[in-house]
């Protein structure tokens, strides 16, 4: 992240993202992998703050960011000030590793260690790198400050924390894009996974890696997301395919209406079931849904 991009039609996209969490009751901590400012154009896509187009999808980021994208020095500082992301815990330390690689690495290693710190008591972490995820976790590579690195993404969720890191295709191959967003799901295998891309400016995904006693929680978060932001956000999979359809304990069978129902507990918590009179069609319902059709 750099301050130069605060208030781009990206930046709404990532903090609404964030507020939805927010506001289904989960502390979040953003680490902003904050790095200086490089004199370059981007950033300055914030047209979108006098069209009013896409205020009707959160408005209170919305307002908040067309107050701040106009000012000369806008920084990270102003959002955390302005109270759009509510009870949220910030790490804000600039990133920038210097000397010979055994300095930069050691500078990294601390950098991180203090984020650890500061981030304790957030359950979700974002974390907010210019270019997204090293394959190489390689600290002392140069300009690797514009990155994440796998082990840090893993520190976070050893120590208890769900995570979510931001990454864009940019011009990758399907095969190549494919590999990179499963990357960490192949480095921590417990966890269950999840990745929204949003679709204004360029393509932006926000990859999840969440704990299994979470997934049903953050699940409900991520389709009230998909579903209020037609188009604007949309899923993607890992090489792991759709985790939020995997059943859950074992399939039973029970009889109503003259019909045979098997059924299933999927892993984000709805029933998934199938009708011996319809042996081809498979229906997915919320657990109230499924009580009432069968009239409880």
């Amino acid at each position: 992240m750099k301050n130069q991009y605060v208030g781009d039609i990206g930046d709404f996209g990532k903090y609404s993202m964030l507020r939805a969490f927010i506001d289904a009751g989960i502390k979040v901590g953003v680490n902003w992998y904050l790095t200086e400012d490089d004199g370059s154009n981007d950033g300055k896509f914030t047209d979108y703050l006098n069209k009013g187009v896409m205020r009707r999808y959160c408005p209170e980021v919305f307002d908040a960011l067309k107050g701040i994208a106009k000012n000369k020095d806008k920084s990270v500082f102003d959002i955390e000030k302005s109270g759009i992301l509510p009870g949220t815990v910030f790490y804000s330390e600039i990133l920038k590793p210097e000397g010979t690689p055994n300095d930069r690495e050691q500078e990294r290693s601390s950098w991180f260690q203090e984020s650890l710190y500061e981030l304790k008591d957030a359950e979700l972490i974002f974390m907010d790198p210019d270019n997204g995820i090293l394959e190489s976790n390689d600290a002392t590579k140069l300009g690797g400050e514009k990155y994440v690195l796998p082990s840090e993404v893993e520190s976070y969720f050893i120590e208890g924390h769900n995570v979510v890191y931001y990454c864009h295709k940019g011009r990758r191959p399907y095969e190549q894009w494919e590999a990179h967003k499963s990357l960490m799901f192949k480095r921590i295998k417990d966890a269950k996974p999840a990745i929204l891309t949003y679709h204004k400016g360029s393509q932006r995904s926000y990859i999840f890696l969440i704990h299994d006693k979470d997934f049903v929680k953050y699940r409900k978060v991520i389709d009230g997301i998909l579903g209020g932001w037609y188009k604007v956000f949309s899923e993607e999979y890992t090489s792991k395919g759709n985790a939020a359809g995997e059943s859950v304990g074992d399939a039973f069978e029970i009889e109503y209406a003259g019909a045979r129902y098997t059924i299933e507990k999927r892993a984000d918590g709805k029933i998934q079931m199938k009708s011996s009179k319809q042996p081809n069609t498979t229906r997915i319902v919320t657990v109230d849904m499924f009580l009432r059709d069968i009239g409880f």
